[in-house]
């Protein structure tokens, strides 16, 4: 689980930068443009801080939804000519194939156990 979620924070470190790049160089406009085209990405990278705390099936359900939705927006942008997003398109198949495997599911369905008063992680 530890890969998909360091391809989470990488897709959403990419776009982030990516904005960022964009909002500096061409202005306010084409940044929110570029936020915009990379939505699924920042929600997918919020899901994937939620991965080794209380995430259950529905985070990595989402999560492979999410990266579907964003392979097909990739894919449309390439059809109308739009280029650059080769990297984030193989991260996102990546991502499902990941989630998809029997462990992801395994780990996801773990049982969760509340720390005992007395016992390291408590707060007691």
């Amino acid at each position: 689980m530890r890969a998909a979620q360091v391809l989470t924070y990488v897709m959403g470190g990419l776009a982030l930068l990516g904005t960022v790049v964009v909002g500096a160089r061409y202005g306010a406009q084409p940044a929110g443009a570029t936020v915009g085209s990379n939505i699924f990405t920042f929600v997918l990278l919020f899901l994937g801080l939620t991965y080794g705390k209380n995430a259950g099936s529905g985070t990595r359900i989402a999560s492979i939804v999410l990266a579907s939705l964003h392979i097909l927006a990739a894919l449309g942008a390439a059809a109308n000519g739009r280029t650059g997003g080769l990297l984030p398109l193989l991260c996102a198949i990546a991502l499902i194939v990941l989630l998809s495997q029997r462990s992801a599911g395994a780990w996801f369905k773990r049982p969760r156990y509340a720390p005992q008063p007395g016992h390291p992680g408590s707060f007691q």
